[in-house]
């Protein structure tokens, strides 16, 4: 009686465990969902010449805001954006964004941060 108490028990604990994994996995695929969703509604918002969704996502220093401010000051509609695939890992992410102008192609290193519930820039600096 003992030994199927203790096999029922190993059991519900094993199953206990390997549902939280799959719970945690999923919702770190959803979190990656909203921040693929986000960065195309910025590059909409880039190409229509706006930068109140970029600037509305930004937890950036002075510096790499006057970067981005200095943006403002083109065109912006004429511009090619180039994204990278976020990479992931926990509630951090970065990726590599690209600017064309004509033939000249900036690129830039952006860092993420899940903060309550919605993806923040945290780090916004040119690449060289």
């Amino acid at each position: 009686m003992i030994k199927k108490i203790y096999v029922i028990f190993l059991i519900i604990l094993t199953a206990s465990c390997s549902s939280l994994d799959k719970t945690k996995d999923q919702n770190f695929l959803n979190i990656d969902d909203k921040l693929t969703s986000k960065l195309e509604l910025i590059q909409k918002d880039l190409k229509l010449n706006n930068l109140r969704s970029l600037k509305e996502s930004m937890d950036v220093s002075l510096k790499e805001r006057y970067a981005i401010n200095k943006l403002s000051e083109y065109d912006l509609s004429a511009v090619k954006f180039y994204f990278t695939k976020p990479e992931i890992k926990k509630n951090q992410g970065e990726n590599i964004i690209g600017l064309g102008f004509g033939e000249e192609i900036f690129y830039f290193n952006v860092e993420y941060k899940y903060l309550n519930g919605d993806w923040r820039i945290t780090k916004f600096t040119e690449r060289r």
